[in-house]
Order: structure tokens, then C-alpha cells, then sequence
């Protein structure tokens, strides 16, 4: 008897057949403050190992609420974000428009990372970001070897 294997992004799952990630977005962001915005921009700082993000462009890979990336943009880096989830887009967009309206320097756009083609579009990047993300695509060496 075969295992099954599991659907990825690029089969078409269905919302039927996947955990819509975007409903706890939201949530999320009803209760997101000042602490834990300045947070999440020391936990970046923390990570990337500098203060500031100035002239770096910066993609982050399954937005989800576009916390990281709002901290990345507030950090001074160009900002791609992209999410495969279509509620999770529209959480980063609503930060986006929150905290940088008009701003062309903050993308927000639904993507996959395991379509190549999309992401060859995106350009090249300082840092690639993906925080608790690529393992639920179904295909996660496809997905690390793309953001790679």
C-alpha cells in the first residue's frame, strides 16, 4: 500500500483542503500594538545582526500578518511581501495601508513559492525572510531550493 502524498500549492489545493492561516491573521492584528511592533523589529535586528535596513531589499516569503515586514519596513528596508493564503495578503496590505499608505516601497501581492515564474518576476533581494512557512507548502525542499 502507497502513502499518500501530500498536495502542494502548485496541485491547486482547495480551501476546502487547507488551514486558512489568514482568519487568525486578523485576529491577531485586533490586538497588535506599539510593544509588539518595537519587538518584532529587535527580534529582526536580532536576527540579521544590524540596527538598521537601509537600502537593503528585503522579501518576506508567507507574510501572514505582515508583522515582519512592517518591522523590516520600519527598519528602512524595500519591502516585497507575498503570501499564498488571500487573507494573510490582505492582513499585510491592511498594515501596509495602516502604517505606510501610497508607499512604493512596500509591495504586498499573492504569490506562491513554489511557482518559479512568479518568483523570477520578484528580482533579487538582500534578505530573504520566512518565518514558520515553507514547511506547510507539501513541499518543502522545492520550497527552500526557491527561496534559495
Amino acid at each position: 500500500m502507497r502513502e499518500p502524498r501530500a498536495a502542494t500549492a502548485r496541485e491547486g489545493v482547495t480551501s476546502s483542503t487547507r488551514f486558512e492561516f489568514g482568519a487568525n491573521w486578523r485576529s491577531f492584528l485586533n490586538e497588535l500594538d506599539e510593544a509588539r511592533i518595537a519587538e518584532a523589529e529587535r527580534s529582526l535586528q536580532l536576527l540579521i545582526g544590524r540596527d538598521r535596513l537601509d537600502g537593503s531589499r528585503f522579501l518576506d516569503i508567507g507574510s501572514g500578518s505582515g508583522l515582519s515586514s512592517l518591522a523590516a519596513r520600519r527598519l528602512g528596508a524595500q519591502v516585497v511581501s507575498f503570501d499564498y493564503d488571500r487573507q494573510s495578503v490582505e492582513c499585510t496590505a491592511m498594515l501596509r495601508d495602516q502604517f505606510f499608505p501610497n508607499d512604493p516601497n512596500w509591495r504586498v501581492e499573492h504569490g506562491s513559492i513554489l511557482n518559479r515564474d512568479y518568483l523570477s518576476s520578484l528580482g533579487c533581494f538582500d534578505i530573504v525572510y520566512s518565518w514558520g512557512v515553507l514547511h506547510h507548502t507539501g513541499a518543502v525542499r522545492e520550497a527552500i531550493e526557491n527561496a534559495s
